[in-house]
């Protein structure tokens, strides 16, 4: 026979649990390694931040072959032409904290965004103030939104500014000279 613990009785284990920011009592601080780019998973809440300053416009080159990402300068941009879109970068964490950068597609030169566009531009406009999680939906092509049903705790910002977001997030995948192999190989060169 197992015991079951009564209702509203405080578990023993309870004062031994860690708090989500138990290294900050045990002085070390986490080091920023890993800044990832891309949407959210389905299962991931996340809230975007609200500062402009953490927002990056850009131009992207996302290699779907090999799931790299890729900043790229402007006049690199002009060489690669469509292979490359404008976007706007926007910090966002996760209930772990863990920082991430979302990479939300601007309107084309007449002002449009596809529906997909639109409602992750929507979506990460509402997590800035909820936080929610979304699911791509292929009948309505757009991304369903789901709000996170209880009273989550704030989000715990990174102290770092967005160009130090950046830099860990694009960390050797900055196209900016016409010789990059990476610009080579989309060329068709050798």
């Amino acid at each position: 026979m197992t015991d079951t613990p009564e209702p509203n009785k405080k578990s023993p284990f309870s004062s031994l649990r860690l708090a989500q920011n138990f290294g900050e009592s045990l002085g070390v601080k986490k080091v920023l390694s890993t800044v990832p780019v891309g949407k959210p998973g389905k299962d991931r809440f996340f809230r975007a931040h609200k500062s402009p300053s953490m927002v990056f416009p850009g131009m992207l080159l996302e290699n779907k072959t090999t799931s790299e990402v890729y900043l790229v300068s402007a006049t690199i941009a002009d060489i690669l032409g469509n292979l490359v879109r404008p976007v706007e970068l926007k910090a966002a964490v996760d209930r772990l904290g863990n920082p991430f950068l979302i990479p939300v597609p601007l309107p084309d030169s007449s002002g449009n965004r596809n529906r997909w566009h639109q409602s992750l531009d929507e979506a990460v406009a509402r997590s800035q103030d909820t936080w929610i999680r979304i699911t791509a939906n292929k009948a309505i092509g757009g991304y369903d939104i789901f709000e996170a049903s209880a009273k989550l705790p704030e989000p715990i910002w990174p102290t770092e500014s967005m160009d130090s977001l950046l830099e860990v997030a694009f960390r050797g995948r900055v196209l900016d000279d016409p010789n990059h192999p990476v610009v080579i190989d989309l060329l068709g060169g050798i």
